[in-house]
């Protein structure tokens, strides 16, 4: 992705560069500060028109931008418009071709922020249009869209942390076979712990966490049907933690293999650990019937049995009662005794390299062939021997049919 050099960055427009900062409320000035220093960051630190946009969006949610003090300054959202795509941002222009609705619909990577976003505008821009009455009825309309607004601006930013904590695909549950739904919940948990949601707010907000077929899952059976959230997590475990995904689980389990991360170009030491963690993660997918320490070694087992490093340990399963950690411990340490043995044998062979054998590459006085290889194997050497009795045979040193020949 192409970034922008520091030196155009300069000669892009400032921010509001025309606005008088003076006749600006404090709101108003902390959105254009907070923009300029972006800008002057920019200056330094090449970005692209992506992480502009990314940028400016974790500055600026939907309770900020659409706000009711800056709606009361539109030039200064048509000036970020002409501010984000000066700097490679290419926002798509609405079908409505209105600046706000724009901003709000291409600008914010997140969906629940463009819906957030978008009915904010909506909101606005309907209190807008009823506004063109009597100044009295103008002051209660604008009112109740304030209120509106700022009823909506208090759980935003709530929403905003959810949706940035859980913006990375890989921190989403999809439903895929190594998944565990559990382990999603409790990472959920934790951050609803962190950002104090209550408990609507994480029934609310639980769609951040889901991606792929779950997510789609979770809006059309769950979504509108759960009343809480704990019945909402409940529904979507017996979706994927049904009694076929189970056995699935159970099957993969008992086939697992540490050669199989091997052969994926993991080092065999990187490869008993991810075996360990997944087996760890999975195990609690299982049947009831399977659940249990035993199962759980018997599935490390069979991962590694048929290593010949691995045999000592397996070996003392039985006699020593070994847990699922303390197999994997043992594994690791003999796995690891193994490769330093092989780095010993292999520093021995170049520090102490295996004598060459040698035969003399002439024979003196009829013992033997000329131009003889200096390095021969054993068997080279019988036959040099064999060859050299043989000449002096047919010398006239010695007869092999009337014995030694002595004069």
């Amino acid at each position: 992705m192409a970034t922008v050099s520091a030196v155009t960055q300069a000669k892009r427009p400032t921010f509001m560069a025309g606005a008088d900062d003076s006749l600006l409320n404090e709101e108003q000035k902390g959105v254009v500060a907070s923009v300029r220093m972006l800008e002057a960051e920019m200056a330094t630190t090449p970005m692209s028109g992506e992480q502009v946009k990314a940028a400016v969006s974790e500055l600026l949610p939907p309770a900020v931008l659409f706000s009711p003090s800056l709606v009361a300054l539109p030039y200064l959202h048509r000036d970020l418009r002409n501010w984000l795509n000066a700097r490679g941002a290419n926002l798509e222009q609405h079908p409505s071709r209105r600046i706000k609705m724009t901003l709000a619909t291409a600008r914010y990577p997140e969906a629940e922020e463009r819906t957030v976003a978008t009915e904010m505008v909506s909101e606005v821009e309907a209190a807008g249009r009823r506004s063109r009455v009597t100044g009295t009825q103008q002051e209660s309309v604008l009112s109740t869209a304030t209120s509106a607004a700022a009823s909506r601006s208090s759980a935003d930013p709530a929403a905003h942390n959810v949706a940035m904590h859980f913006r990375d695909q890989a921190a989403k549950f999809s439903g895929d076979l190594g998944e565990s739904w559990n382990e999603y919940v409790a990472e959920y948990q934790q951050v609803a712990r962190d950002y104090e949601l209550t408990a609507s707010q994480k029934l609310q907000y639980m769609h951040n966490l889901l991606r792929g077929d779950a997510k789609r899952f979770f809006l059309d059976r769950v979504h509108g049907t759960a009343a809480t959230f704990a019945q909402a997590v409940d529904m979507v475990s017996a979706e994927y933690n049904s009694i076929v995904r189970q056995d699935r689980v159970k099957n993969y389990l008992s086939g697992l293999r540490l050669s199989s991360f091997v052969k994926d170009g993991t080092d065999v030491t990187a490869a008993l650990e991810k075996t360990y963690k997944t087996i760890s993660k999975l195990a609690p997918q299982v049947p009831r019937s399977h659940h249990g320490e035993s199962y759980k070694v018997e599935f490390l087992r069979n991962a590694v049995v048929g290593n010949s490093w691995a045999t000592e340990p397996l070996s003392r399963i039985a006699t020593h009662c070994l847990t699922f950690q303390q197999l994997y411990g043992e594994l690791e340490a003999a796995l690891h005794l193994h490769n330093e043995a092989c780095l010993a044998v292999k520093r021995d062979e170049i520090g102490h390299p295996a004598p060459k054998n040698k035969v003399p590459g002439v024979f003196y006085a009829s013992q033997g062939r000329y131009a003889c290889g200096n390095e021969v194997n054993d068997t080279g050497i019988f036959q040099a021997l064999v060859e050299g009795s043989e000449s002096v045979v047919k010398d006239g040193y010695g007869s092999t049919s009337d014995g030694p020949g002595f004069a």
